[in-house]
């Protein structure tokens, strides 16, 4: 599809919606990359973490943020830090960073290999709020966005306030965090310092990591401009996983120990993402961002004999144009935008260098349109042209995203929704070099339904899910590549994320989820895609118990799924675990004193898993055993 039908979609919106029964207009916000009032009226099952849901988990990373939201699995590999923790939003397992776009201010933090997006180095306490959109998100986001998308949206309302913490607990682990913000008639920022050190859970498990944020904001007549930056640089021992063949045992006779004692990582990692919004005449604003970001990875296998090192470079311009239109008793919010992302890719290693040049270009336009004070449409779409090129390679592919979904809203803040899109996923740079065959885009369509209810600070939503997939990108253990998937592979679910207040000190919150993903034809017709559990459940509760004391407790169960590599579905399955954290935090003034055991029960558990069908062995990656953590901080 070119551009002359995607205009044919109309002027199309981005806007927020906040229209009366006469279809009054109201004044586009210019407050950044990301509008506050989006995600939740849009026709899909948006699940929004807010400041005060953030505060009252007895979480430690961002990791463990995401993990308790329902459709959303976490996978840790080495523990306590998140460093390298996989995201998985809608069931898609190993591929789950390649299927799950992950945002930071409405900008791409996904990178262009099969690596990890650096959460570690986005410190809790920058974060406003998290909005997860389920299944959606092609049209407005791009290219990844096959399970959905992960908007993780720094803090952009400031107060005059301070704070500082030191934290120490098992494992040698030490650390602690400042952070300062203040705002005047136009200017507000804040500045974050994060540092962390641990020994971890097993051998050669260690952690040095060290992160910095900054905001500044500007608030003028009329326009507003804006600067976020960040930085993180990380050292991590890599214990690899533990063997279990037919002569031992390693999971369950030595799960601290390791086969790679000298094996590590360490990582550099900047990013600065400055952007302006001026309100034009009429219910319109023109918005500019721009995102600048720089990544460096050194590994060392000594068990492979293999080190490496590589360099990421990216840009990005993501300029846009929104507001409000009416059409009769319709009011249009719409936006038109434009993406281009450049992306400078050099690996050195012992198998070889690569020098590559990634470069996407997308236009997209999208409109919310309210139809009275009850019924709202979406629809959107988004062309996509991307070119990679170096090492004597040149490969041009092309995508086309669509969205859409309607909306009905009862008085009272009951809604009921229904969505579909079509996204689109090119391949990347790792899945497109020279060891592997050539790679088609791969396709979804998915469909969404559900309910939504709000009432204060409770609210709950309900989302079913289909998706069909074509051309699944995957690696085959078999070959030893990546290719696509002769037939589709089918992910269907059902999740509940509620949160109730039951009185004014107690606040429960429930949220679980049950899935199946299988392969539709081919080889592995009707077997499951491996490391998606069937079933996941979260129960958190949050208890003023006095005016100065407050506990939260959080149990987590998730269901067994099959190893990594095991597509066939030949052997055992990796188990079901459940873990609980408890924390207690006492306060005096403006000091405060928390309290934290994780895995209260002390449960052996791995939450991924691999097999080899050459070797026949399997390999888990334990987590820790019952832990502490304690902080004394003061806020100010």
């Amino acid at each position: 599809m070119h551009i002359r039908p995607l205009l044919a979609l109309g002027l199309l919106g981005l806007g927020n919606l906040a229209l009366a029964e006469d279809s009054t207009l109201t004044p586009v916000r210019i407050n950044g990359s990301v509008s506050d009032s989006l995600a939740a009226e849009l026709p899909i099952g948006t699940v929004v973490l807010t400041r005060a849901d953030l505060d009252e988990m007895p979480a430690t990373t961002l990791s463990d943020v995401l993990d308790s939201v329902a459709g959303v699995q976490t996978s840790r590999f080495y523990g306590i830090s998140g460093t390298t923790a996989s995201i998985d939003l809608q069931g898609f397992g190993a591929t789950a960073n390649q299927n799950t776009l992950i945002l930071l201010n409405g900008q791409r933090l996904s990178p262009i290999d099969t690596s990890s997006p650096d959460l570690a180095a986005i410190p809790l306490v920058a974060i406003e709020r998290i909005e997860v959109l389920p299944g959606a998100g092609a049209a407005l986001y791009g290219n990844g966005a096959v399970g959905g998308v992960i908007n993780i949206i720094t803090r952009q309302n400031y107060r005059n306030s301070a704070g500082l913490k030191a934290v120490g607990g098992s494992y040698a682990t030490t650390g602690g965090s400042a952070y300062a913000s203040g705002k005047g008639d136009r200017v507000g920022g804040a500045l974050a310092l994060n540092s962390l050190s641990s020994d971890g859970y097993r051998d050669n498990n260690e952690i040095r990591q060290h992160n910095a944020f900054a905001d500044l904001r500007y608030q003028g007549d009329g326009m507003s401009a804006y600067l976020s930056a960040g930085g993180s640089h990380q050292e991590q021992g890599l214990p690899g996983g533990r063997t279990i063949s037919a002569s031992q045992n390693q999971y369950q006779d030595d799960p601290t120990g390791t086969n790679t004692p000298f094996d590590d990582a360490e990582q550099d990692n900047y990013w600065v993402m400055p952007g302006l919004s001026v309100q034009l005449p009429g219910h319109n604003a023109l918005t500019l961002d721009f995102s600048r970001r720089h990544q460096t990875q050194d590994y060392r296998y000594v068990s492979l004999a293999s080190q490496g090192k590589t360099t990421v470079d990216s840009y990005s311009v993501a300029p846009k144009l929104n507001g409000q239109l009416a059409t009769g008793p319709v009011v249009h919010n719409w936006t038109l935008g434009f993406d281009l992302h450049d992306y400078d890719y050099q690996s050195r290693a012992s198998f070889g260098d690569r020098d590559l040049d990634q470069t996407e270009r997308a236009w997209y336009l999208h409109n919310l349109m309210a139809l009275g004070s009850h019924w709202s449409v979406s629809a959107g779409a988004r062309r996509l042209d991307s070119t990679l090129s170096g090492d004597g390679m040149r490969n041009e592919q092309d995508g086309e995203m669509y969205e859409g979904g309607v909306r009905y809203t009862i008085d009272g803040g009951l809604a009921f929704f229904a969505g579909a899109q079509r996204s689109v996923r090119i391949a990347n740079v790792d899945e497109l070099s020279p060891f592997n065959p050539p790679i088609d885009p791969q396709t979804g369509h998915t469909y969404t339904a559900g309910a939504s209810w709000a009432q204060g600070r409770q609210h709950s939503t309900l989302t079913f899910w289909r998706a069909q997939i074509g051309n699944e990108i995957v690696y085959d253990p078999i070959t030893g590549t990546n290719r696509n998937l002769d037939d589709d592979t089918r992910h269907q679910g059902i999740s509940l994320n509620s949160r109730w207040k039951l009185d004014k000190d107690l606040a429960l919150t429930i949220n679980g989820s049950v899935q199946q993903a299988r392969f539709d034809g081919g080889s592995y017709d009707r077997n499951d895609v491996p490391l998606v559990p069937e079933s996941t459940l979260q129960l958190i509760a949050d208890w003023q118990a006095l005016p100065w004391l407050s506990a939260q407790i959080a149990h987590r169960y998730v269901g067994a799924r099959y190893y990594d590599g095991d597509l066939a579905n030949s052997q055992d399955k990796l188990d079901s675990y459940r873990t609980t954290d408890l924390q207690l935090t006492t306060r005096y003034r403006a000091l405060y004193l928390q309290a934290g055991v994780y895995n209260l029960e002390g449960n052996h558990f791995a939450d991924y898993g691999s097999y080899s069908s050459f070797s026949g062995n399997t390999s888990l990656y334990p987590l820790p055993d019952r832990h502490y953590l304690v902080t004394l901080g003061m806020e100010l």
